[in-house]
């Protein structure tokens, strides 16, 4: 032992020569320009509305206006035939949501109770509006979209509890897997719920912890969809009133001996969508127990908005519901930004806790002003429209163009003719966005996410504030800034100015991904851009990791600033546990101020890697010379 300290020793002395000797000698990227920042005036007074301002990252400021409650008239839903006990409320609640639109300065009350609807629920062209629930609770278990509002103008919805009917459809299920001796390709799925023990329950597997029952085992990661694995199912049987026997193709011959949540379903719609250019929206106090698919969905250029004092997660009353949504809690995509997330509760859903993004277009062809392009649902671009291109390197270019048509191709793909001919360096390989619906300028704070399958943040667009947090038991990363084009969705277009601060991080990402992870993902592979400028990340807590600190490539000044990592025992030792990991296509890195509370200056685990030689010896030679820091 005593003789490999001292190898580290002497690899560190030298690592500090030759990381000042780099120092001097590269040629060094400048760091990125600061861009102008958004700074709204006060909206004009209006007697219906009050407003809140909202101050972000680098003196950004903007209002978000609701409705101002004592003024407004209020009317009762049972108005409309709307109660609690009606086998339908579908129609009666659709009738008092279009009064509210024919009649502006409605306070639309619920009576408590449960009202079951068996439809979708549309809040269209409304404003100047409360939808206030006093205590009522909507039970449901429509498939698609539940609630929507569009075209709406400065609306509060608050105080709704949205119930899924698992009488109707369970959503999901506690179940021990258990090889079946002398069987081959066979599975006991055990339930601890008996009436859940039904085939439908198999459509996705996700491996779980024993004691908990939540999403994610410790340092192991099992999971199947049956969307993604149509044929590794070939027979189920009810052997027993809790048990079910599946033989499966061997696809699950590593499944035995674990514990699985079980879903029905996933992906599968969502309970509430904010779309058609709703602005001025506020959904306050709201619980969402249960749901197929996502919980809330903006888009359609969708902006200035609130989500305060939601909880998200099985019904506290209902302990045998072990998951609420089957997708994202919030999924904010093709919007234009200016919003506020706070004091909400998020858990136990199948995907991301808040997922924001833009679209992109990964160009197929140009002929002339026409583009062909691959895009999904969050891409839109309208005649009129001005885009903005990125290389075939996603390095951003000073190109842009007006769209003059748009619309579809015969085999899918997007297609739009520009006003003018496009320059030859524009061609397949290239990307398109719209430079007016980037999704930007948010705050997330006094959060708290937690225990659910997948990610905490997807920060995929620009000048976000994320601060005061508590982040605990994410699947995976607890925040990922991220570019991801896959075939299936193409988000974000690049992003600058996101600062992470004053967050706790607690036992995330237990199946072993690194707790903070940022660069870009083109069909599975990095690119050599730097995609991310002027990111952030001070004044966090890190307890208890289980992998890697941090994974950061594709940035251009990157700060690491007056941390506190505690590596702890919630997770078995491994010699990269807290490292950090720096890669090629990452410039300006400063570490600095940062405590490391229970591991040594020269411990392999504090020491950064990078496949960049530069940026690895600027960073050690710094921790080296006291400095915990580079540039």
């Amino acid at each position: 032992m005593k003789h490999f300290k001292t190898a580290v020793i002497i690899l560190c002395i030298i690592a500090l020569a030759v990381g000042s000797a780099a120092f001097v000698l590269t040629d060094r990227t400048p760091l990125p320009e600061k861009r102008e920042v958004l700074v709204e005036n006060e909206p004009e007074a209006n007697e219906l509305r009050e407003f809140e301002e909202v101050n972000g990252v680098g003196g950004i400021r903007f209002y978000i206006q609701s409705p101002k409650k004592e003024v407004l008239q209020t009317v009762p839903v049972s108005q409309f035939g709307a109660a609690p006990g009606e086998k339908d409320n579908t129609e009666a609640l659709n009738s008092a949501f279009a009064y509210c639109r024919d009649n502006p300065g409605i306070h639309l009350m619920f009576d408590k109770g449960v009202y079951y609807v068996a439809g979708a629920l549309l809040l269209e062209g409304i404003k100047d509006a409360c939808i206030d629930s006093n205590g009522a609770t909507i039970l449901y278990s429509h498939g698609s979209s539940l609630f929507t509002l569009r075209q709406c103008e400065c609306v509060e919805v608050r105080g709704l509890t949205y119930e899924w009917d698992w009488d109707e459809i369970p959503l999901s299920a506690y179940a021990r897997a258990v090889d079946v001796e002398g069987e081959k390709y066979t599975l006991d799925f055990i339930f601890d719920s008996p009436e859940y023990a039904r085939e439908d329950m198999l459509y996705a597997v996700s491996q779980c912890d024993p004691d908990t029952r939540t999403y994610g085992a410790k340092g192991t990661y099992i999971e199947s969809y049956e969307g993604q694995n149509p044929d590794v199912i070939k027979k189920v049987t009810k052997i027993g009133d809790n048990t079910l026997r599946v033989v499966h193709n061997g696809a699950w011959a590593h499944f035995g001996g674990n514990s699985y949540i079980l879903r029905s379903t996933a992906y599968g719609g969502s309970l509430i969508d904010v779309y058609g250019q709703c602005r001025d929206i506020t959904l306050d106090s709201l619980n969402l127990y249960g749901g197929t698919g996502m919980g809330i969905i903006v888009g359609e250029r969708t902006s200035h908005f609130i989500l305060r004092n939601i909880f998200i997660g099985p019904d506290p009353e209902k302990p045998d519901h072990l998951t609420s949504l089957d997708a994202d809690a919030v999924h904010i995509s093709d919007s234009d930004g200016c919003f506020l997330i706070e004091n909400c509760d998020f858990s136990r859903q199948g995907d991301d806790d808040i997922n924001i993004n833009s679209g992109i277009g990964l160009i197929r062809s140009v002929s002339g002003r026409t583009v062909v392009f691959e895009a999904d649902g969050s891409m839109n671009v309208d005649p009129g429209e001005t885009v903005v291109f990125r290389d075939k390197s996603f390095n951003l270019t000073d190109i842009t163009a007006v769209a003059e048509i748009c619309g579809s191709t015969e085999d899918g793909y997007r297609e739009v003719t520009f006003s003018d001919d496009l320059p030859a360096e524009i061609g397949e390989g290239c990307f398109l966005f719209n430079r007016d619906n980037t999704g930007g300028n948010y705050v997330i704070r006094n959060n708290r996410f937690h225990e659910h399958r997948a990610r905490g943040l997807l920060l995929q667009t620009s000048n976000g504030l994320v601060e005061n947090n508590v982040f605990y038991k994410t699947t995976h990363n607890a925040i990922k800034i991220v570019m991801d084009i896959n075939g299936v969705w193409h988000e974000g277009t690049g992003a600058d100015n996101i600062t992470v601060r004053n967050n706790k991080f607690i036992e995330c990402s237990v199946i072993g991904t690194e707790v903070i992870e940022v660069g870009t993902k083109l069909l599975e592979k990095s690119n050599h851009s730097y995609a991310f400028t002027n990111i952030f990340i001070e004044n966090n807590e890190f307890t208890d990791l289980c992998g890697n600190l941090m994974v950061v490539n594709n940035v251009n000044n990157f700060v690491f600033r007056n941390n506190t990592v505690t590596l702890g025992d919630a997770f078995r030792y491994d010699i990269g546990k807290g490292r950090s990991y720096f890669l090629a296509d990452c410039v300006n890195v400063e570490i600095s101020g940062n405590t490391f509370t229970d591991v040594s200056p020269l411990s392999l685990t504090h020491i950064a890697r990078s496949n960049s030689p530069a940026v690895w010896f600027r960073v050690n030679a710094a921790i080296l010379r006291g400095k915990d820091g580079a540039k």
